[in-house]
C-alpha cells in the first residue's frame, strides 16, 4: 500500500534538535510537527482548512519514523556534547 506520507526532516540553529514535518498527499504545507521535548517525542498538529483522514498504517509509519528521529537526534546531541569536552 502506497503512503499518503511525506516526512521531512528541518534543523533549526536555535534549536539543540532537529525536528520532523510531516506532510499529506502533495501538500506544501506540514499537518504535523514532530519535535524532541525533554528527551521525549512531542506532537503538534497544526490546524488546517481540510480533513487530514489517516489510516492505521499511516499512524504507523510516522511513529516509526519518529522514533527512530527520536534515537537518532539524542545521540548526535550526546555524541556533539562529548566531542566539545
Amino acid at each position: 500500500m502506497k503512503s499518503n506520507i511525506k516526512i521531512e526532516e528541518v534543523g533549526d540553529i536555535n534549536s539543540d534538535y532537529p525536528y520532523l514535518e510531516v506532510f499529506y498527499g502533495g501538500d506544501s504545507a506540514p499537518f504535523l510537527e514532530v519535535s524532541i521535548n525533554n528527551m521525549k517525542l512531542s506532537f503538534r498538529i497544526y490546524s488546517s482548512e481540510k480533513d487530514i483522514v489517516l489510516n492505521p498504517e499511516d499512524w504507523e509509519y510516522i511513529h516509526k519514523v519518529a522514533e527512530e528521529f527520536l534515537i537518532r537526534a539524542l545521540k548526535n546531541e550526546d555524541d556533539y556534547l562529548n566531542w566539545q569536552g
